[in-house]
């Protein structure tokens, strides 16, 4: 029988990537086919799944944008390779609240 091994990437920006300090439970999965970047970002806490919107790649940095469905936020997300297993992630987010008439 025949065993199936994954092979591993030699691109660094491969793989799951979390923050530091382990403060949020989202999980950001790099994978490559060919010359094109597939990201999928899931809260680890509720299992929910991130829409994912234009991934793209200028040689330097990786950037896509993100909504998630349940609180209607969308981010967008810069990541910057700074080694081998780290990146710098920069980030702007929607947000919303209610005011009142003065």
């Amino acid at each position: 029988m025949n065993k199936i091994v994954p092979l591993k990437s030699n691109d660094p920006l491969v793989g799951d990537w979390v923050p530091a300090d382990m403060y949020s439970d989202i999980v950001i999965s790099i994978t490559k086919e060919e010359e094109d970047y597939k990201v999928s970002v899931v809260d680890s806490d509720d299992g929910e799944q991130a829409e994912i919107y234009e991934v793209k790649y200028n040689g330097e940095a990786l950037s896509f944008n993100v909504h998630w469905a349940s609180n209607g936020r969308f981010i967008k997300y810069t990541l910057l390779l700074t080694t081998d297993k780290t990146v710098r992630l920069i980030y702007t987010y929607s947000g919303q609240e209610t005011w009142v008439k003065k």
